[in-house]
């Protein structure tokens, strides 16, 4: 059995035989389960190992996620300026 690049395809075959099969992968599972649904874009991410915990920060709050549950544990709010133009904080 011979595994192709990036492990996509495989190919099969026996001694003392003419054919061989292909075979391709049907699916691509990475296995990565989103956490929040929330908009995370410009958000930055920060692993806290020795407290088994990781941090992200959001707009107005950085949030701290246990790193073996994914769940949330923590808010840090941020007081933010007022904002005069068009563009939302």
């Amino acid at each position: 059995m011979m595994f192709g690049s990036k492990v996509r395809y495989c190919v099969t075959y026996k001694t003392n035989e003419r054919s061989f099969d292909i075979y391709r992968r049907k699916y691509v599972h990475d296995f990565k389960i989103p956490i929040t649904t929330e908009n995370l874009e410009g958000s930055t991410g920060l692993e806290l190992k020795k407290m088994k915990a990781f941090i992200v920060s959001k707009i107005n709050k950085i949030v701290l996620y246990d790193a073996n549950t994914f769940k949330e544990f923590g808010t840090i709010p941020i007081d933010l300026l007022k904002v005069d133009s068009r563009e939302p904080p």
